[in-house]
C-alpha cells in the first residue's frame, strides 16, 4: 500500500502527514497519476481531494432504474401520514434561557409525569412531602423527583427526592424485594415510592415507574404496506457506504434483494444524522471528502431522488445534521435540505396508517447509558426501552444539551406503536407492551473513534416491518443481491 506513496516522493513530491491518511484510505488509480502531473511539490490532504474528486471518488449520485418486472403493492395506495404537532418543536421554539424558564420546564415534565404516576394502582394514599410527618407509621405513596441517590456503608441505598412542596429522605434496604430494581434509579428522573414514613425516611417497599399500561395490544395496520427504518447516513464522511446505500436504493426499485417486501414499502423513516456535518468534533476535517455543509445536503437529494415517487420520505435531524445541538431539534432548513420530503423535527410523533411512530434521534442514550447500571452500546434496545418506561426521552439532566421550553415535549406523553431511534449505529430491537422498539443502526463504516471506545457498529442493515403483520424484517445491504 506503501508503494504508491514512494513513488510520489521518487517523483521529488514530499507528502503531509493528513494527505498520506487520506492517499492509503482510497482507491488509488488514477489519483496517484494526477498528483503526479501536479506542478505543486509539497501535497497536500487537499490536493489528495482534488485529485480524488477528478477520478471519481467522491461519493456521486446513484442512479437507479425500476425492474421492468416489478409491480410494487405500495404504488396502488395513497399514503395515510400524519404529524402530530404537538410533539413537534419546529417553529414553536421561545426558550431565551432564564432561570425562569428551567424552573417552568421542570415543572411541566413533573406536572405530566406524575399524572402518569397517579394513575397506576396503589394501595397507599398519594401524599406530598410536606404531609409525611402527618402520616407517621402509615403507608403512603409518594411522587416525586430524584435530587441524590447514594450507596450507604452498609450497601443500602438513600434517595433524596423532592416534589415542588419540598425536599424527603427515601431509605431503601438491601433487603426490600424493591430494591434490585432501585439500583437501577437515576438522578432526576420521575418516580413513585410507596412505603411506610419513619421520620426523617420513607422506608421505600415498592418503587414505580411511569410505564407503559400492562395490558396494551400491539396495533396493525389495515393495509399491507410497510415502513424501512434507517439513519445515522453521514453523507459526506469517507466512511459513508455508498455501495450499501445504492444498493437498499436498487432494492426499493425492484432491483436487488427480495422484490416482494420492497414492493410493500410505502414508506422510509429516516432517524437523523443525514450527513456527517462540518466540526461536530475535533479534527472531522480528515474524516471527510465533502467538506462544505451544502454540499453534504446536495449529495443526499441527489440521492434520495432516486427512490420511487410514490415512497414517502420521512427526515427526523440528528446531532450531526445543521440545526442547534441540544434537544428538542427542529426540521432540517429548507435552505439546506431541498428534497421532497416530510421533515419533521426531533423528537416528532408521526402517524403511519393509523400507527404512532415517536421518532428520536438518540442523542440522550449516552447519558443513559452510562448513568444506569447494566446498560450498554451493545443493546441499544435496552437503553431505549429505559426511556419507555420512564416516559421521558432524556430523564437525566447535564449531560444531554436541552433548551428548557416551557412545555418539555421529551415527554413521552402518548403511547407509542414504534419507537424509533438512531444514533449509536447499533441495529437492536424488542417487542414490550405493545410497542416495537428499534435502533435503525447506521450507513456508515466503523470510525477510529468507534475502534478507540470498543463499539461495534451494524453498518448497512435496516428494519423493515409490514404494517399488517407486524412482521420486522433485517435487510443486510452489504449481502450481495439479485439484480
Amino acid at each position: 500500500m506503501l508503494a504508491d506513496v514512494k513513488k510520489l516522493e521518487d517523483a521529488g513530491k514530499r507528502l503531509a502527514p493528513d494527505a498520506v491518511e487520506l492517499l492509503l484510505s482510497v482507491d488509488k488509480e488514477g489519483v496517484v497519476r494526477a498528483l503526479l502531473e501536479n506542478p505543486v511539490p509539497i501535497i497536500s490532504a487537499d490536493a489528495v481531494l482534488a485529485a480524488i474528486a477528478e477520478e471519481g471518488k467522491i461519493p456521486q449520485p446513484v442512479e437507479v432504474k425500476r425492474a421492468s418486472g416489478f409491480a410494487p403493492i405500495s404504488k396502488e395506495h395513497s399514503p395515510r401520514l400524519r404529524v402530530i404537532e404537538r410533539q413537534d418543536i419546529s417553529g414553536k421554539s421561545r426558550c431565551t434561557g432564564t432561570i425562569e424558564d428551567f424552573v417552568e420546564h421542570f415543572q411541566d415534565r413533573f406536572k405530566r409525569v406524575g399524572k402518569m404516576l397517579k394513575n397506576r394502582i396503589s394501595a397507599n394514599p398519594v401524599v406530598e412531602t410536606e404531609r409525611l410527618k402527618e402520616n407517621q407509621g402509615k403507608g403512603v405513596r409518594l411522587i416525586c423527583m430524584v435530587a441524590e441517590r447514594r450507596d450507604t456503608k452498609k450497601g443500602d441505598l438513600l434517595l433524596t427526592v423532592e416534589d415542588g412542596k419540598g425536599t424527603a429522605k427515601v431509605f431503601v434496604s438491601k433487603r426490600e424485594k424493591c430494591f434490585l430494581a432501585a439500583k437501577g434509579i437515576a438522578d432526576d428522573e420521575i418516580i413513585a415510592v410507596d412505603g411506610k414514613y419513619a421520620d426523617p425516611f420513607l422506608i421505600a417497599s415498592e418503587i414505580t415507574w411511569p410505564d407503559l399500561p400492562v395490558v396494551r395490544e400491539r396495533k396493525h395496520a389495515e393495509e399491507d404496506l410497510a415502513v424501512a427504518y434507517i439513519s445515522d447516513l453521514h453523507i459526506g464522511s469517507r466512511h459513508f457506504l455508498e455501495k450499501e446505500f445504492a444498493n437498499f436504493l436498487s432494492w426499493l426499485n425492484g432491483k436487488w434483494g427480495d422484490a416482494t417486501l420492497a414492493g410493500k414499502v410505502k414508506y422510509v423513516e429516516i432517524g437523523g444524522d443525514i450527513v456527517d456535518g462540518i466540526g461536530v468534533y475535533p479534527s472531522q476535517e480528515k474524516d471527510l471528502v465533502i467538506k462544505d455543509i451544502y454540499k453534504q445536503y446536495e449529495m443526499f437529494d441527489e440521492l434520495i431522488v432516486n427512490l420511487p415517487d410514490y415512497v414517502e420520505v420521512i427526515v427526523s435531524p440528528g446531532n450531526h445534521d445543521a440545526v442547534r445541538r441540544a434537544d428538542p431539534q427542529p426540521i432540517i432548513p429548507m435552505e439546506l435540505m431541498k428534497a421532497d420530503v416530510k421533515k419533521v423535527g426531533s423528537p416528532s410523533l408521526v402517524e403511519i396508517e393509523g400507527l404512532k411512530h415517536l421518532i428520536y434521534h438518540g442523542t440522550s442514550l449516552d447519558s443513559v447509558i452510562a448513568g444506569i447500571p447494566g446498560l450498554s452500546y451493545n443493546r441499544p434496545e435496552e437503553a431505549m426501552l429505559a426511556l419507555l418506561k420512564r416516559r421521558h426521552l432524556s430523564p437525566l439532566y447535564g449531560d444531554n444539551l436541552i433548551v428548557p421550553e416551557k412545555q418539555d415535549v421529551m415527554v413521552i406523553e402518548e403511547e407509542p406503536d414504534v419507537l424509533h431511534m438512531g444514533h449509536v449505529h447499533k441495529n437492536g430491537h424488542l417487542n414490550y407492551r405493545g410497542t416495537v422498539v428499534l435502533n435503525s443502526g447506521t450507513f456508515q463504516a466503523r470510525t477510529e473513534y468507534q475502534e478507540r471506545m470498543g463499539h461495534i457498529p451494524t453498518p448497512g442493515k435496516a428494519y423493515v416491518m409490514e404494517l399488517k403483520s407486524g412482521n420486522l424484517n433485517m435487510v443486510d445491504f452489504g449481502e450481495p443481491g439479485q439484480g
